[in-house]
């Protein structure tokens, strides 16, 4: 920060961990999870939550879905695409552009589904037919060397994740393997 720009500069993994966790927040508002895990050191990062998961075998455009919303920045807004507009498609494929490499992982009752993406790319994607004690959703990235990173493991990012805290008290929510609680009134 200097004289002549009072801003920080941005922390682009800070950002991208807050994306991830505001769409496991929608999980836990809708019911669906009950614990967020937020991991987050220099440039590596990840997301993990015990809710639904995304839906591994839904097509979209004759493509899987997380593929395609892990790879298109235009979509909701291409033209011709009708239904209704789905914002993870612009937060999930800018989190992925940023990262070298990023894993997601489905985990469903009767499968898991893992994809691998290197530079924005899907290049591996692996489902194991096996039972899970539970469901829900990780994604574990790196962020690309020429990518900001003022370290997303800073007191900044806990502070507002703590903030989560506050407004649902029921979350239960992890950063770097220990429990944030809201501070007692």
């Amino acid at each position: 920060m200097s004289a002549s720009n009072p801003h920080p500069p941005l922390d682009l993994a800070a950002t991208a961990v807050r994306a991830l966790v505001l769409y496991s927040l929608m999980e836990f508002q809708s019911g669906h999870a009950t614990t967020l895990r937020v991991t987050a050191e220099g440039s590596t990062f990840g997301i993990s939550d015990d809710g639904r998961g995304h839906p591994p075998d839904k097509v979209l455009e004759g493509t899987n879905y997380l593929a395609y919303i892990y790879t298109h920045f235009d979509y909701p807004f291409a033209g011709g695409r009708g239904g209704p507009v789905q914002l993870q498609g612009i937060g999930m494929s800018l989190v992925n552009a940023l990262c070298s490499a990023l894993t997601l992982t489905v985990r469903k009752r009767d499968r898991t589904l893992t994809m691998t993406f290197d530079n924005g790319r899907l290049v591996a994607s692996d489902t194991v037919e096996a039972p899970n004690e539970g469901t829900g959703l990780t994604v574990s990235c790196h962020l690309r060397p020429e990518v900001p990173a003022g370290g997303a493991g800073t007191a900044e990012l806990e502070a507002w994740l703590l903030g989560l805290t506050v407004v649902h008290p029921t979350l239960k929510l992890f950063f770097n393997g220990r429990e944030l609680t809201a501070p007692l009134p």
